[in-house]
């Protein structure tokens, strides 16, 4: 008899066990009860996928500043210690892991990464991830992953640069290897998907649908499984160039019975919204008014909003003087079939490109004594080609001509500036993001600073501030919970689940690192 019933309790616990695991489960790894850091890892039949492996904003300020990052040789171990990553065996590249005591070189067994979009929130922590592992991408964020890796100095997104690598060299001797050694470039398994149409990924098929956002090839995904179908809003509005992709995306998931939906919620509180058109015809108002240089800021990437500020100086007879970073960005863009048509080439004939001093300035220097190669030199390959380009232009064209452009200076290039030596009577747009803690009010002062010391702005005339957020307000958040129709939902990438639950008759709220399982 008590064999009988112990043979009966291990039946019961085998199926509830092989019940368990049929189970479709979403562990929140980061994106929920916060503003971006998205790292949803869906299992389904033993299918393991990753939805984004961004970095948390929050997460990142709480322990580390601009003078202050992880070791570059403990980086793992630090963001394992601090609960900014998830120590999972099998998830990160071996040359940092195996350096740090973890992990080994087993195979791994997550089958991919379904990256939403190329918006550091949402892709940074990719370069953690084992090369092995697929991205699965938009061809626009695989372009705009590209631009990091190849014009910034520590991104690898598309390749990776294994570390902690010795070698022998000529004499013999061991030394570290640098990354010019055959072997220790590694490109990443990347697989960019077409929009719209489907694909599988193991037992799990992904449906991914473009919606509008502040970048292009931002997409949505509606994932099938064998509990049920899941959608992921992404990042989305309808205010912006590409609403009715937003609006497609939407009537879809009401088409396709979903059982859960998760639902970003960034602006969820906010009751309105201004739109990229608007962005446009106020800039171009301003432009008009403005006798002297127009200086301009915006997402250095988004362009929907360099669109805005090149059809406004195209509307007022003026240059649009864009920076390298952008030049490049438009000249992988341009060599694309379908993005040609919908953004300008770096040649177009209202754009100048920017060359700031190069490492030894020989920008404006004696080239006798300084070669054409030598000034070349001073700045790295990606930028040279645009040094032959027939629409250049440095600080001398734009200081003696400053009628003539609309001037795009970011942040992080003020010094430029200096150079330029902006006329009175010149004005400044601010289309980016206000503060919303102190660290970004005091870097907003400082930037004052700068404006303010070159009589730009003042006591009694402050800066242009014309953005517009890349997320819908309430009241478009609400359209897409009561168009998708989804029997559940769960708030992501938001402070605010309180009007989820006021929306949706079925809100589960997560906390980091909970699991949710599907029709459990």
């Amino acid at each position: 008899m008590i064999v009988l019933v112990k043979i009966l309790e291990s039946i019961e616990l085998f199926i509830l066990q092989t019940t368990l695991c049929d189970m479709t489960s979403i562990t929140f790894h980061g994106g929920v009860n916060d503003i971006g850091g998205n790292k949803f890892l869906v299992e389904d039949k033993g299918t393991k996928i990753f939805m984004d492996f961004g970095m948390s904003f929050t997460d990142e300020g709480k322990f580390f500043s601009q003078f202050m990052n992880a070791r570059a040789s403990n980086s793992l171990a630090d963001y394992f210690a601090l609960g900014i990553l998830p120590k999972i065996p099998g998830l990160y590249r071996t040359d940092i892991a195996k350096h740090v005591g973890f992990d080994g070189d087993e195979p791994t067994d997550i089958s991919g990464v379904l990256l939403t979009h190329a918006h550091v929130d949402h892709c940074k922590y990719i370069s953690y991830l084992r090369p092995d592992i697929p991205i699965y991408c938009s061809e626009a964020s695989k372009l705009i992953m590209q631009n990091y890796d190849e014009t910034g100095n520590f991104d690898q997104y598309l390749t990776l640069k294994k570390k902690f690598q010795v070698y022998t060299n000529k004499k013999g001797e061991i030394s570290k290897a640098t990354g010019k050694q055959e072997g220790i470039t590694v490109p990443r398994e990347i697989k960019v998907f077409e929009e719209g149409k489907k694909f599988s990924i193991d037992s799990i098929e992904v449906e991914p649908l473009p919606v509008d956002h502040s970048i292009p090839g931002v997409n949505a995904f509606i994932l099938h499984t064998s509990s049920g179908s899941i959608a992921n809003t992404a990042d989305l509005r309808f205010h912006g160039r590409r609403e009715k992709d937003t609006a497609k995306f939407v009537e879809r998931c009401g088409e396709s019975s979903l059982d859960l939906i998760l639902c970003e919620g960034t602006r969820i509180a906010e009751t309105q919204s201004t739109t990229e058109y608007d962005v446009e015809s106020i800039a171009t108002k301003i432009i008009n008014e403005t006798q002297e240089l127009v200086i301009c800021g915006y997402p250095i990437r988004d362009l929907d909003r360099l669109m805005s500020f090149y059809l406004a100086a195209k509307s007022a007879g003026r240059y649009l003087v864009i920076d390298l970073k952008q030049a490049y960005l438009l000249k992988l863009f341009s060599g694309s079939t379908f993005f040609s048509k919908l953004y300008p080439s770096p040649t177009d004939e209202t754009i100048k490109i920017f060359i700031p001093r190069g490492a030894w300035g020989l920008l404006d220097k004696d080239l006798e004594k300084f070669t054409e190669r030598l000034l070349s030199m001073d700045y790295p390959e990606w930028q040279r080609e645009f040094l032959d380009y027939p629409n250049k232009v440095d600080y001398r064209d734009v200081a003696k001509n400053q009628k003539e452009f609309v001037f795009y200076c970011s942040d992080f290039n003020l010094q430029n500036l200096i150079d330029v030596k902006p006329n009175p009577g010149s004005s400044y747009i601010r289309s980016l993001t206000e503060p919303f803690d102190t660290e970004m009010e005091l870097k907003e002062e400082q930037i004052k600073n700068w404006f303010e010391h070159f009589g730009i702005i003042g006591k009694e005339r402050d800066w242009h501030q014309v953005h517009v957020s890349g997320h819908g307000d309430g009241e478009q958040i609400k359209r897409v919970i009561d168009g998708a129709n989804s029997k559940k939902l769960i708030p992501i990438h938001t402070h605010h689940d309180e009007y989820h639950k006021k929306w949706h008759s079925d809100v589960h709220t997560v906390n980091q690192h909970d699991t949710y399982e599907l029709g459990g």
